[in-house]
């Protein structure tokens, strides 16, 4: 950028060189002194909008890496009454509604977050959340209980990976590979957490998001 100003001004500088030579041999001294106000006048203010263009762009790239950084708390500082102050007002005003949809976002989360744990504890049906972002299982007090086991989490693979879960695995693929969006089925279910196991009666659920890629599998159970 600073090169470009450079030649920028470099051609300002000859073009009012140029003029001013050939006028010079028609135009009388009052003219000259004209010419040479008018084109002074024209290189200060190119030399202002360039500034304040460099000015804010600086400003704006920075402002840019703090919002891809999810960094919101950010803007752009521009005094002033020109365009480039107008864009920083602008700039700001984008920015002040992503943090306060950004807010709202954090409070519905910590909402859902309280329900759901509310529900974790009090439903009397064995839960497992398979989410498939993560990698990891969720598993409700209920479902601790048909196991006999104390551990709220696990990891999808030491689940499938178990051989004796063959009859889990076989309904488990079926919702990866989309071949079905809902399975029920009565079988023997074993975790990988002191050789825990129970025959249980489960029901499968594929949870898609709006583009209908699959998030994460529910399993819902009781004790068969």
């Amino acid at each position: 950028m600073k090169r470009k100003i450079n030649i920028l001004f470099a051609v300002i500088i000859a073009v009012f060189l140029i003029l001013w030579y050939l006028g010079s041999l028609t135009m009388s001294s009052a003219y000259k002194d004209a010419v040479v106000l008018l084109a002074g006048c024209g290189i200060v203010c190119v030399l202002y909008i360039l500034n304040r263009l460099i000015i804010f762009r600086k400003k704006f790239e920075l402002a840019m890496r703090h919002i891809l950084e999810n960094n919101f708390q950010t803007g752009i500082s521009l005094p002033g009454n020109d365009e480039f102050s107008f864009l920083a007002q602008k700039f700001n005003d984008v920015v002040d509604r992503i943090n306060k949809y950004d807010r709202l976002r954090e409070d519905r989360v910590d909402i859902l977050n309280k329900q759901l744990s509310i529900l974790n504890r009090n439903i009397i049906n064995g839960v497992m959340l398979l989410d498939q972002q993560s990698g990891r299982v969720k598993i409700n007090k209920a479902a601790q209980e048909v196991f006999e086991v104390n551990q709220d989490e696990l990891s999808i693979d030491s689940v499938i990976k178990l051989e004796a879960n063959s009859e889990f695995n076989k309904l488990y693929y079926e919702i990866v590979n989309r071949r079905a969006n809902t399975i029920a089925a009565d079988i023997e279910l074993f975790l990988p957490v002191l050789r825990a196991k129970a025959a249980v009666s489960l029901k499968m659920f594929a949870i898609k998001d709006k583009d209908e890629k699959l998030n994460s599998i529910l399993c819902v159970f009781t004790k068969a």
